[in-house]
């Protein structure tokens, strides 16, 4: 009883919060993402809004690599997203992620809406997310279903 309580208070939250509609980014990963709402009521948008949040909030959590002097911010370091791998420590987010079906081998997904979230709410760099997401997509080898 008190699962379906919270589950159902969790449902409520990220409704509320986040019904201001999907980003269009691919047919394939917007319809992962309306089908794990659909049938798990797991909102992976408000999952990586909030991971990139809390991300920013929290230099500590960067990558040391990642990390790049800040000269025009209040900030001691920037966040350099235009690194290769392991961007938002996805690598370690990942393997403490439970293994649900709709999260398995979706690792690219995640940067992906980590990124939309990070250009486009906290950096502002739209330029970027279109050479970005042109460069993943094409990238990919697998589709993204």
């Amino acid at each position: 009883m008190l699962f379906l309580l919270i589950k159902d208070y969790h449902r409520v939250e990220s409704e509320k919060r986040f019904n201001f509609g999907t980003p269009f980014i691919s047919d394939d990963i917007n319809e992962w993402i309306d089908k794990t709402w659909a049938k798990h009521q797991v909102n992976l948008l408000a999952f990586a809004f909030e991971w990139v949040k809390s991300f920013y909030d929290n230099e500590d959590i960067w990558p040391s690599t990642h990390r790049k002097k800040s000269q025009y911010t209040w900030r001691k370091y920037d966040y350099d997203y235009k690194q290769k791998s392991n961007l938002f420590n996805l690598d370690s987010l990942y393997r403490k992620m439970p293994k649900k079906s709709f999260i398995k081998s979706r690792k690219q997904e995640f940067e992906i809406l980590f990124m939309y979230y990070w250009i486009h709410d906290m950096e502002g760099d739209d330029d970027y997310w279109q050479e970005y997401l042109e460069k993943v997509l094409a990238d990919s080898e697998k589709p993204f279903i």
